[in-house]
C-alpha cells in the first residue's frame, strides 16, 4: 500500500472535482437556451409580421433544401413589399414611347366620336348628349398594335330617339393611337390594313361598304328600285305585331324609327348580315346590329337577353337577336311597354324609313297629319294596327345596286327558313282586321 505505486490519498476530492467540471457545462446549458429562446422569439416575430401583412411565410423550393437563418439586421424584405418598379416597355415607335394603353385609346375615341358624329346626335335627339360616349374594346391584336371596337353617344334621358352608333378601328404608330369612326374617308383605309387576325378580309370588306355605301345607294338598297338585302319585319313570318312610332311625341319625323310589339316577343334578324353590340354589359342588354351585304345596316334596341355572338359574326334572315323589353343601355326615354325600336343604317347617319319595303309592305309617312304608315296594294296599316309578316322582300328580278360591283345578288324570297315565303306568295295577305282600305284623301296628303 505504502509501495512507489500507491495512489495518494484523495479525500474530499471527488466532490470538489464533481463541481469544478460541472460549472462550464451549466454555464454552456444557460447560453444555448438564451440563443435558443433569442432564435424563437425571432421567428416568431417573421411569421407575425409576414401574416400581418398578408404575405406567404417561406419560399418553395426543391425537396431537402435548408432554411438559412440570417441576423435580423440582413433578414429578407417580407413578400407583401411591392417588388421594384421595371422599366417602362418599348415599342417599335422609337425606345422612348409609351406602351398602347387602353384607357388612351378609349379616350381618343371619344373625342372622334363627338367631332364625327356629335352634331347629327344633336339634332336627333333634339338636345346635347347625354354623356360621354360609350366606348367598347372588341379586339385587340397580340402586339397590342391594333385595335377594333363600338361606340355611341348617349341618349338624353327624355329623348326617345336612336343611339347614334359608330365603329372605330385604331392602331398604335409613333407613340400614339391613330383612330377613325367609321363614316369618315380614313375608316375603310384603316381597317383593310388590319391583321387577318383581328379582321378577316370578308369581314373588312362588309364594314368598308357599311362605312362608305351613300345615302342614294341605301335608298336604292331597300325601297326595291335594286337589289337589296331581302328585308322582312323582325319577327317570324306569318305573325302580326302592333306598329308605332318610336318617337312617340311626334317632334321629328314618323319613320325615322319604329317600334313594334306583339307575339311572343322574339325578335329576329331581318336579313343575312353580321351582328355587333352597342353599349353591351354583362347583363345581356345593348343595341344590336345587323351589317347586311348591300352596307345598310338594321339596328334592334330596348331589346333584353340580346343574342351574346361574338361581334362580327355571322346571323341568317329569322335568326333570334334578342326579346322585346324596356332596356336603355345607350340611354333615352323611358318605352311606355316591351317593345323593340327598330330603325336602318348606314355608316354616316340614318337611312330614312320612307319608301323602304319590309316584309312585303312599304313604309311611308306623310306632313299633314305628321304620320307614318305601312302600306300593301289598296291597304294600310296605322300606328297601333297590326302588321302581318309577309316575309322578305323577293330580289332576284332586281338590278344591282350602282357603285356597288362587288355586291352579289342575295337569294330570293324567302321566310328565313328557305321556304320560299315571299311578298308575292299567294295567301299571304294579312287578315282584314289589320289593315284598312286606303282613302284617296289619305293618299293625296302624302
Amino acid at each position: 500500500r505504502g509501495g512507489p505505486h500507491a495512489l495518494p490519498k484523495q479525500t474530499g476530492m471527488p466532490h470538489q472535482r464533481m463541481r469544478g467540471a460541472h460549472g462550464p457545462a451549466d454555464r454552456l446549458s444557460t447560453g444555448a437556451l438564451v440563443f435558443s429562446i433569442f432564435v424563437g422569439l425571432s421567428l416568431l416575430a417573421i411569421v407575425e409580421r409576414s401574416l400581418l401583412e398578408g404575405s406567404t411565410f417561406g419560399t418553395p423550393g426543391p425537396a431537402g433544401s435548408d432554411l438559412v437563418l440570417r441576423s435580423p439586421g440582413s433578414l429578407p424584405k417580407p413578400s407583401g413589399q411591392a417588388p421594384a418598379q421595371r422599366p417602362p416597355a418599348t415599342t417599335p415607335g422609337g425606345p422612348d414611347a409609351a406602351a398602347p394603353e387602353t384607357r388612351t385609346l378609349t379616350e381618343r375615341v371619344r373625342a372622334l366620336t363627338l367631332a364625327n358624329h356629335g352634331p347629327a346626335a344633336r339634332q336627333a335627339y333634339g338636345a346635347a348628349a347625354g354623356g360621354a360616349p360609350i366606348v367598347g374594346v372588341d379586339r385587340v391584336s397580340a402586339d397590342r398594335q391594333w385595335a377594333f371596337g363600338t361606340t355611341a353617344v348617349p341618349v338624353p334621358a327624355a329623348s326617345p330617339a336612336t343611339p347614334q352608333t359608330a365603329f372605330f378601328v385604331g392602331r398604335w404608330a409613333q407613340g400614339t393611337w391613330q383612330v377613325a369612326v367609321s363614316g369618315s374617308s380614313s375608316f375603310a383605309a384603316m381597317i383593310g390594313r388590319m391583321p387577318a387576325a383581328v379582321m378577316p378580309p370578308a369581314e373588312a370588306q362588309a364594314l368598308r361598304r357599311y362605312s362608305s355605301v351613300t345615302a342614294e345607294q341605301a335608298a336604292a338598297a331597300t325601297n326595291g328600285t335594286r337589289a337589296g338585302d331581302g328585308l322582312m319585319l323582325p319577327w317570324r313570318v306569318g305573325g302580326a305585331w302592333t306598329i308605332g312610332s318610336a318617337d312617340g311625341d311626334g317632334s321629328s319625323r314618323p319613320l325615322g324609327a319604329l317600334a313594334f310589339w306583339g307575339g311572343d316577343g322574339r325578335v329576329q334578324a331581318a336579313a343575312d348580315g353580321r351582328l355587333y353590340r352597342f353599349c353591351a354589359d354583362s347583363a345581356g342588354s345593348g343595341l344590336v346590329m345587323v351589317v347586311h351585304r348591300s352596307g345598310v345596316a338594321s339596328t334592334y334596341y330596348r331589346m333584353r337577353q340580346v343574342s351574346q355572338l361574338r361581334g362580327g359574326s355571322t346571323v341568317k334572315r329569322g335568326d333570334t337577336l334578342g326579346r322585346i323589353g324596356a332596356d336603355r343601355a345607350c340611354g333615352g326615354a323611358a318605352a311606355p311597354r316591351p317593345l323593340v325600336q327598330f330603325s336602318l343604317r348606314r355608316g354616316a347617319e340614318e337611312v330614312p324609313l320612307e319608301g323602304t319595303r319590309l316584309g312585303g309592305w312599304t313604309l311611308r309617312e306623310r306632313a299633314r297629319p305628321l304620320l307614318g304608315f305601312a302600306e300593301r296594294g289598296v291597304m294600310q296599316v296605322l300606328p297601333g294596327g297590326l302588321l302581318a309578316n309577309l316575309g322578305a322582300v323577293p330580289v332576284e328580278d332586281l338590278p344591282e345596286t350602282p357603285g356597288l360591283p362587288d355586291l352579289p345578288g342575295l337569294p330570293g324570297n324567302g321566310d328565313g327558313n328557305g321556304n320560299g315565303n315571299g311578298a308575292d306568295a299567294p295567301g299571304n295577305d294579312p287578315a282584314p282586321s289589320t289593315t284598312q282600305n286606303r282613302s284617296s284623301s289619305s293618299a293625296d296628303a302624302k
